[in-house]
């Protein structure tokens, strides 16, 4: 279960980052999504579609919200073992690189996942700037996370971000802080999605 309520709290930080990225003109009502006050249209951010490499550098402070049903059925040990992983966590960044490839058609349709679960608010749009908050409820697991994200294009080949994520569930709150910044390296995607 630590797994599951892990891949959550990424799964937002994904999210919130694909959103900065693949954020088109859409009408209010579609994808789980809605407009800010005032916003007719959302606008993509102005950048080439091909493959791009992005470094994320994560902070997280707290505990992971795990369900009570997954901590009781850990022995003692296990929970021990994994109550020190986490302290020992808390507060330590992590750095991640990795390749995606955005498509045109991304950028003209983003395809959000997990629909049912999250909320999403666009609170700024340009082809310069995303600004947007995400809330999403997690009932299998007993969680809920809530987070802004914020994504400049500084350029068609450079976008840099923020990110600023709570957790909580079970009596536990994890704060997740990040950064990123992307660069694009070119036309063709190859193997990479």
């Amino acid at each position: 279960m630590r797994f599951a309520a892990r891949n959550a709290t990424v799964l937002i930080a994904n999210v919130l980052i694909a959103i900065g990225i693949t954020n088109s003109a859409q009408s209010s009502q579609g994808n789980g999504q809605r407009a800010g006050a005032g916003r007719a249209k959302l606008q993509p951010l102005k950048v080439k579609p091909g493959l791009w490499e992005s470094r994320t550098t994560i902070n997280r402070t707290g505990e992971l919200p795990i369900p009570a049903s997954a901590l009781e059925r850990l022995t003692p040990q296990q929970r021990g073992r994994l109550e020190a992983r986490m302290k020992a966590n808390s507060g330590q960044s992590k750095t991640t690189t990795h390749k995606s490839c955005l498509k045109k058609e991304d950028l003209d349709h983003p395809n959000f996942t997990d629909k049912q679960q999250c909320t999403w608010t666009t609170l700024e749009s340009t082809g310069t700037r995303f600004k947007g908050t995400a809330t999403c409820d997690y009932r299998e697991m007993g969680a809920k996370l809530s987070g802004t994200g914020e994504f400049i294009a500084v350029d068609e080949e450079h976008i840099k971000g923020t990110i600023h994520l709570i957790a909580t569930g079970n009596s536990r709150k994890m704060v997740t802080d990040g950064t990123l910044t992307s660069k694009w390296l070119g036309s063709s995607c190859g193997n990479a999605k």
